[in-house]
């Protein structure tokens, strides 16, 4: 899971890391984000940060900057969430969700919580 500048604030950020954990998976950022003091840059993902390569990457309120894209592209399956149905991140996601994430992301966990019989 990723978090950029669309999730508002390091509250909204708090979304991605419940989501991250949910899913058994890690935090990450984009520049924005680390710039925000949301998370720290170890969690920066793209060129001045780590290159990952997931089965499943969730990238969350990212506008999909290549600088952000070229560390995440070798993921096998990525899910955009983002309010904007023309920003970049969805030239590269396998599914798009075009809405908020901080709406989207309560309605996916609570999915998530519901098949895991949480």
């Amino acid at each position: 899971m990723a978090g950029g500048l669309g999730m508002g604030s390091a509250e909204g950020f708090q979304l991605v890391e419940e989501l991250a954990t949910l899913l058994g998976g890690v935090v990450g950022a984009s520049r924005p984000a680390i710039e925000g003091g949301w998370v720290s840059r170890a969690h920066q993902i793209g060129q001045s940060g780590k290159t990952v390569a997931p089965r499943l990457y969730i990238a969350c309120g990212i506008s999909g900057a290549m600088q952000h894209i070229s560390g995440a592209v070798g993921s096998k399956y990525i899910v955009a969430v983002n309010k904007d149905p023309d920003a970049s991140i969805f030239k590269v996601a396998d599914v798009g969700i075009v809405g908020d994430a901080l709406t989207i992301l309560p309605l996916m966990m609570d999915e998530i919580r519901a098949r895991k019989g949480l």
